[in-house]
């Protein structure tokens, strides 16, 4: 038993006040009250704070005390070891990841698998302050299912497109989470916050899916009207649109197309794997043949070019912006807005670049008559099951350089409005 009782601790006047085996009360002049234990080791004298009263009461300094006879038994020193635990515990603290620390490899990992542009940002922001706000500054071994759900909750009726895509990316995170705590820091993390079992009992359902509907298009009965009023149009924008309607890409890859993509004397574009839509999937890039109305544009672009781009922006260092050629459709429309130019007759909408795909894929269906798989190829879709291609060795390229030499023509102004190739009931 100690020689100090509660009451003696609570009314000692200034002095020093020994409870037994180097532990000490400290009464100041001023009535602050604290604890110390002296001891021996290594043949010096040595004193320890162990806090002060009552914030550390009798029992806790007693307890303090004996666990640090305990370690100088052992011939440690327990100022040592309690400096050491506290820059360890610091340590670790500091370095357990935050959200935003893991969403950062996240975010990095998802963009470099994707070269568009969209997909790109969208993991920026929903894994950013637009939408993970609340999350980011936390410990994320500190994180909960129910500020998950805080997150979650905002956006799961309202945006319920962007729910389908923040819920994955969150979990994605925590996933990634999970390995660095127990690799890095010892630290287990058992669960995954946003465990969608976790989050259906907090209320939550399977976000809408939402329909994106079909890309307003023009019947292609009308494309050589709307090629003559293309045509009439001088700007940079009017062409890349007439180039990517004659070769039937996607607008990504027109934009961004580069000379040194293409075999001039081949009439042959190639488009590399990175600026493909599906390029994590193909084997080889896409070759696409060109007719002779689209390699006119490239002549022409040619004599002017001064980027690396075909189709450069107002600084030569970059592609056009994506809203280029929407923009020459609107102003082709709005030179007659009452009349209703060029608009898709099923929904009423103007058309846009992307819709010229349905329209050259109609046509070729129910007017070029071509085989399916030199369609399909011409979209650059995969054609046939896993095992079909895999024993497939062309791409069929004299067969679409026919396909889309009849597309031109079909959409020439004043020119062939029938045109009958030699692929026709093949």
């Amino acid at each position: 038993m100690g020689k100090l009782t509660n009451r003696k601790v609570e009314t000692a006047k200034p002095g020093k006040y020994g409870d037994g085996e180097g532990l000490q009360l400290v009464v100041t002049a001023s009535g602050a009250r604290k604890w110390g234990l002296r001891f021996m080791l290594a043949g010096r004298a040595r004193e320890m704070g162990l806090g002060s009263f009552p914030e550390v009461s009798l029992a806790e300094a007693r307890d303090a005390a004996f666990e640090a006879r305990r370690l100088i038994a052992s011939g440690k020193d327990p100022i040592e070891a309690r400096e050491t635990a506290r820059k360890n515990e610091a340590q670790a603290r500091k370095a357990l990841p935050t959200f935003a620390d893991v969403a950062a490899l996240v975010i990095a990992d998802a963009q470099a698998k994707s070269t568009n542009a969209k997909v790109r940002y969208q993991w920026t922001r929903h894994l950013g302050p637009a939408y993970s706000g609340p999350l980011l500054e936390r410990p994320v071994n500190e994180i909960t299912t129910l500020d998950v759900a805080a997150v979650l909750r905002p956006v799961w009726e309202s945006k319920p497109e962007v729910a389908r895509k923040l819920h994955p990316a969150i979990r994605r995170v925590f996933d990634r989470a999970r390995v660095i705590l127990k690799a890095e820091h010892g630290v287990l993390m058992l669960e995954n916050p946003a465990n969608w079992v976790d989050l259906k009992a907090q209320g939550f359902f399977k976000p809408k899916e939402l329909s994106r509907g079909r890309h307003p298009s023009l019947p292609y009965a009308r494309m050589a009207e709307f090629m003559t009023a293309l045509r009439a149009r001088g700007a940079i924008a009017a062409r890349a649109l007439e180039f990517l309607i004659l070769t039937n890409v996607r607008t990504d890859s027109a934009l961004k197309a580069e000379w040194g993509e293409f075999d001039m004397t081949a009439a042959l574009w190639t488009i590399p794997l990175s600026k493909l839509k599906d390029g994590n999937h193909r084997a080889d890039p896409f070759r696409v043949p060109l007719a002779p109305r689209a390699m006119e544009i490239l002549r022409e672009m040619k004599a002017a070019a001064s980027s690396t781009y075909v189709f450069p922006g107002q600084s030569v260092s970059k592609p056009f912006s994506n809203m280029a050629m929407l923009t020459v459709i609107r102003r082709m429309n709005s030179v007659a807005p009452d009349e209703g130019n060029w608009l898709d007759p099923d929904q009423g909408k103007p058309i846009v670049p992307h819709g010229f795909r349905a329209t050259f894929r109609v046509w070729a269906e129910e007017i070029g008559r071509f085989p399916h798989s030199v369609i399909e190829q011409a979209m650059g879709h995969a054609v046939g099951n896993a095992i079909e291609r895999a024993y497939r060795r062309t791409d069929v390229l004299e067969q679409r350089r026919e396909l889309m030499a009849a597309w031109a023509a079909f959409c020439e102004p004043g020119g062939a409005r029938v045109y009958e190739p030699a692929l026709a009931n093949a």
